[in-house]
């Protein structure tokens, strides 16, 4: 242990002949562990709220999508259908066609998007698991056509469980009809739905499940598609699948997996998360400046102790690297306790679910998620923060103070 090392060591751990030195050390370290506690719990918990959105468009969103780069609709031609059936890496794939369609059930209206699936859908989605009412009929046997509907659907349309029995109207404008003849400017057709599906908040107010051929004949449309949604088989790998529909497929699809379909929504979420830790490592580095003031008062106390080492043979670079030695000594105390508790109470959080909610909502417990890059990027943050107030206070120390 060098000089500097030694010395610094007994600085910290020796009581300081004055109490406000101890004391303003002492709120050093509690501020500095209570900036990385809460750090590392603001960053635990964007990451439990990203995973938990994650899992709420998995189970609607499928591993793969194709759609036209122009235009919005697409007619599925032969040797395009073979190249979805010879892929490998597929296990499965759905037919899907949407539009924007008016929604009434007796007085009350709502603009939704209709989805048309084919009997493949529920390989592809996970949708017959969001059913929270009724029952995944979108292709049962018979000849009336049948629906699910989201949640939110339901609740602008005043439709409950007990209606099932009941069609709702479903309106769409006629290709080619004029805007003044508003009498014939609408298709409409009747539809049973028998199911009730929540996912989150985004798809249940937007959409309406439907036979693919019910929305065909709707739209006038009898061989269009607006998207092809694809099933990765567990061994395979989604991005040599997906780079290899872009190769076959041509220049003119997008082929785009779970994130990208999220993209935007993914972009504000990781904004968010970057703002917020900006704010928080702000207000860390606020709590680093009891640092100077710990440093700045030791100086004060020590100064007999400086002239001596100084008297000597200490030059001033030895003297400074005391002192800032000292100060990290403060942050990484801090620092360590910080890392220590936050990991300790998210952990308890993610497997205990200690912070509950309450009842009737989606998770019962606050979603968090410890991630080990985080405990390094705060663990970072925090070093170079307390390594730069540190640093400053030491300059300060000049042949001025014990002269």
């Amino acid at each position: 242990m060098n000089l500097s090392s030694y010395i610094a060591r007994r600085y910290f751990f020796s009581k300081s002949s004055r109490n406000a030195v101890n004391i303003i050390s002492a709120v050093s370290i509690t501020g500095i562990l209570v900036g990385t506690l809460a750090l590392v719990i603001v960053l635990s918990a964007f990451n439990g709220l990203e995973s938990l959105v994650h899992g709420f468009f998995n189970t609607f969103d499928p591993e793969l999508k194709v759609s036209p780069k122009e235009g919005k609709y697409f007619e599925l031609s032969s040797n395009q259908s073979e190249v979805l059936k010879s892929t490998e890496g597929i296990a499965s794939y759905s037919q899907v066609l949407e539009e924007r369609v008016l929604l009434t059930y007796r007085d009350m209206e709502h603009i939704a998007t209709i989805k048309g699936v084919d009997e493949a859908y529920t390989q592809v989605t996970e949708i017959e698991s969001a059913i929270t009412h009724g029952a995944y009929m979108v292709h049962p046997s018979g000849t009336i056509p049948k629906a699910v509907m989201g949640a939110g659907v339901t609740y602008y349309l005043g439709y409950g469980r007990i209606s099932f029995e009941d069609p709702i109207n479903v309106f769409v404008p006629k290709r080619g009809a004029s805007a003044s003849d508003f009498s014939n400017a609408f298709s409409s057709e009747l539809i049973y739905p028998q199911g009730i599906f929540s996912v989150q908040p985004e798809v249940d107010e937007k959409y309406l499940l439907a036979p693919l051929g019910f929305v065909r004949n709707l739209l006038g449309r009898p061989a269009a598609l607006t998207s092809i949604e694809i099933k990765v088989r567990q061994d395979a790998d989604i991005e040599e699948v997906k780079r290899h529909l872009i190769d076959k497929l041509g220049s003119e699809f997008l082929v785009q997996n779970r994130e990208e379909q999220q993209a935007i929504f993914l972009k504000v979420m990781k904004n968010e998360s970057l703002f917020t830790f900006l704010v928080f490592a702000l207000i860390l580095g606020i709590a680093t400046f009891t640092i100077m003031g710990s440093l700045s008062m030791l100086m004060l106390d020590k100064k007999k102790h400086i002239y001596t080492l100084w008297a000597v043979g200490a030059d001033l670079k030895t003297l400074r690297l005391i002192f800032f030695k000292v100060g990290m000594r403060i942050s990484l105390v801090g620092a360590g306790l910080g890392l220590v508790l936050g990991i300790i109470v998210v952990l308890g959080q993610q497997y205990f679910g200690w912070l509950s909610i309450g009842q009737n909502y989606i998770v019962e417990s606050y979603p968090v998620e410890l991630q080990w890059d985080d405990v390094v990027l705060v663990t970072l943050t925090v070093g170079c923060l307390c390594a730069v107030t540190s640093w400053l206070t030491s300059r300060r120390l000049n042949y001025s103070l014990f002269t």
